[in-house]
């Protein structure tokens, strides 16, 4: 091909053409961004506002091409016409302005346009991370803004990337040819407008089916392939500046991405991929008859694949613990009453016209209601901690306060005038409990006349969001089997749920939520409610260990009490099954006493009445010492005691009467006699143990002089002084 300034004014008006075609789907893209809030849209405007660099690059330097061989043109013209010597051999390039400027461009403009092409795609993304920055919620969630006119951007998008792919292609083809080679930058800038769009197309088109994941992932794509792209020119740039220069070739620009080149190529891969064949083999197979075979025959190969895959895909096998359902663009095909095929198997339109879904019915699923403990252990205890993943928190339930504590309150309020009660301060009357709860369910086979599968799958989607772990079915069968639980919890007394009846709570859940969830057409069957753990709430777990103790300490207590009571009644009445008649007869026996003496009071001693109640007492307490004798205890022991004491002193009283009665004769017959020999059977009971002394002095010339004093030994020394008195 002949270089002349007319290629290179080709080159000119190809470069300001994909200029005016940059600037145009940019533009168009930055109003619809706008106008249409969308903001993929503006971050395609952006990138693509980056490649008006690479053209403005492009149409200065094959200008400066152009008029450099025109110079040369116009020098050839005049050596030709000219006879002797020349100007120009005198000067040499001193006079070649053009070509010296174009040396400068490549060495200077060129250069500095890749760094201002760097500069903006790496201001550009991180103004696009800075806003996506601010698009996250918080919750955590891309609030990105994406428009409603989905068909208009698809036509955009789509139609400007078909349009940059073929003028790429077309560069790239020009770019062979040595005088054009600089147009390979800007079919790498075509190529990258394409696929920017294309994802967005992509992504638009993907919304369709209420999947919003893919803009996301767009819209953080764009600002990540521009920093790629942007760090590859910058590796250019250095790789420049130690890259040796052969004389009368150009240096290729730095914003002449490689990587994006070669997609504008796709035949180059071909090519390369070719020639790691034969390398690998050592010859050149890919000329060889049966390479060129399988390529001549690879197509209708590949037609007869297909073929056989949209035949095999009519038939659809439904598994043994599986039912199927037919799709046909998302919606149910069947009639009514087969719309859900049992095992087996079923014919369908080949795909991608119908569809199936196999979805497995009686297989158990478990759905943690609570966060569950990660640890395994072979037991649990309540202080035990509770291992959950980051983030997780375990919220208490509410439940009634204990038994205890409403008698405790009842005996104070009894005890206590009633204190004025403070407006909303219920916080005495529930507690709080710790739960692990587990959900075990299936789908149901029939429910109320119709699959529960159906039932199942209008209940909620498979969808899960960002940020979840569950689907939104399964999020909503947790709320709602949630709420049951709390309900009954609240009906339930802190005794309840941690003494041994708590293995009936998860039974009289299971019918409570299974009752929900039949209102509520889930179609789900609850095989269990599991309850690994329930305990006090918080720290309170460790406290609640000293009620064993205090309840152990009680019973130990009142079996003492016990034990002292049946001892007591054992030796007071002898047999303890007794003592409440005991009890009730002696109550009867003071009953009647009170009786008598209120009529004694009221009517006197002497009364029918009182004689009446005298003859009722003394039954009364007859029978007592019966029932007390016959039981064998102390009190018959005493009462037989009391009765032997009184024989006793009755008959020693009829004795002393007899003796009495026996002296009457012998006082009768000498009753001076009878007084002095009973004067001195006294002195003789009376004085035989006091000492006495016989005096031979006349009492009237006596003086008695006694001292008495206490010594150790018990008996009392009397010493005295006998003096006789000399006075007449």
């Amino acid at each position: 091909m002949r270089i002349d300034h007319l290629a290179y004014q080709r080159a000119t008006n190809i470069a300001g053409f994909g200029f005016l075609l940059q600037l145009v789907a940019a533009t168009v893209l930055l109003i619809f961004g706008y106008e249409g809030d969308e903001a993929t849209a503006r971050f395609a405007s952006f990138y693509l506002y980056t490649g008006l660099v690479v053209w403005l690059g492009l149409i200065i330097v094959f200008n400066q091409h152009k008029l450099e061989r025109l110079e040369a043109l116009e020098e050839g013209e005049l050596t030709a016409t000219s006879s002797g010597e020349s100007i120009f051999d005198r000067s040499g390039d001193e006079i070649r302005v053009a070509a010296r400027r174009l040396r400068m461009m490549y060495r200077w403009v060129m250069p500095l346009a890749s760094l201002l092409f760097v500069s903006v795609l790496f201001l550009l993304s991180w103004i696009m991370f800075d806003a996506l920055a601010g698009m996250v919620g918080s919750d955590g969630w891309l609030q990105l803004l994406m428009t409603q006119n989905k068909g208009w951007l698809i036509a955009v998008t789509l139609g400007f990337s078909v349009v940059c792919f073929i003028i790429s292609r077309y560069l790239a083809g020009m770019a062979e040819q040595k005088v054009w080679q600089n147009l390979r930058a800007g079919a790498a800038v075509m190529v990258g407008n394409a696929i920017v769009l294309l994802a967005i197309a992509v992504g638009t088109i993907v919304r369709y089916f209420e999947i919003d994941d893919v803009m996301f992932f767009v819209a953080w794509a764009i600002p990540v392939f521009m920093v790629i792209v942007g760090a590859e020119v910058s590796l250019n740039l250095l790789l420049n500046l130690y890259r040796p220069r052969v004389s009368g070739e150009f240096p290729r620009a730095a914003f002449d991405s490689r990587s994006l080149s070669l997609l504008a190529t796709p035949d180059s891969l071909v090519r390369s991929l070719n020639d790691a064949v034969n390398y690998q083999f050592g010859f050149d197979i890919t000329s060889s008859w049966g390479y060129q075979l399988v390529l001549r025959s690879s197509a209708w190969l590949c037609i007869l694949g297909i073929c056989v895959l949209l035949a095999l895909s009519t038939l659809s096998v439904v598994g043994g613990r599986e039912q199927g359902l037919r799709l046909r663009s998302g919606a149910l095909v069947g009639t009514e009453g087969n719309v859900v095929h049992d095992p087996g198997f079923f014919w369908k339109l080949p795909w991608p016209i119908e569809q199936t879904r196999v979805y497995d019915v009686s297989s158990l699923r478990s759905l943690p209601l609570t966060p569950m403990d990660k640890g395994r252990r072979d037991g649990f205890l309540w202080e035990d901690e509770v291992r959950l993943d980051p983030g997780e928190v375990i919220e208490p339930f509410i439940v009634g306060r204990s038994r205890l504590t409403v008698d405790a309150d009842a005996r104070d309020s009894q005890d206590s005038e009633p204190a004025e009660d403070s407006a909303g301060d219920f916080s005495g009357n529930y507690a709080l409990v710790d739960m692990l709860v587990q959900l075990e369910y299936r789908i149901r086979p029939e429910s109320g006349g119709e699959p529960g599968l159906l039932r199942y799958l209008h209940f909620g989607t498979d969808s899960i969001q960002r940020r979840q772990e569950f689907t939104d079915r399964e999020r909503a069968l947790r709320d709602l089997a949630l709420s049951v639980v709390t309900r009954e919890m609240s009906t339930r007394s802190l005794d309840d749920v941690l003494s041994d009846d708590r293995a009936d709570i998860s039974g009289q859940m299971q019918i409570e939520v299974q009752h929900a969830f039949d209102k509520q057409q889930v179609g789900v069957e609850i095989v269990a409610i599991n309850i690994p753990m329930i305990r006090p709430s918080g720290d309170a777990a460790s406290r609640f260990q000293d009620l064993p103790l205090a309840m152990q300490q009680r019973d130990r207590s009142v079996a003492n009490a016990e034990r002292n009571r049946i001892a007591l009644f054992t030796a007071i009445a002898g047999d303890p099954s007794v003592i409440d008649q005991i009890e009730e007869s002696i109550d009867a026996v003071q009953d009647a006493r009170a009786k008598r003496d209120k009529l004694a009071e009221e009517h006197g001693e002497d009364a029918p009445q009182v004689k009446a109640a005298n003859r009722e007492l003394t039954q009364q307490v007859a029978a007592t010492e019966r029932l007390l004798e016959d039981s064998g205890g102390q009190a018959a022991s005493i009462i037989a005691a009391a009765e032997r004491d009184r024989w006793i002193e009755i008959m020693e009283k009829r004795a002393q009467a007899g003796r009495v009665q026996s002296q009457v004769a012998a006082y009768r017959a000498a009753p001076e006699l009878y007084r002095q020999r009973a004067i001195m059977q006294t002195y003789v009971r009376r004085l035989s143990g006091l000492r006495k002394y016989i005096v031979g002095i006349p009492p009237e010339r006596m003086n008695v002089n006694v001292e008495l004093r206490d010594l150790a030994a018990p008996n009392t020394v009397f010493e005295g002084v006998l003096e006789e008195d000399s006075s007449p």
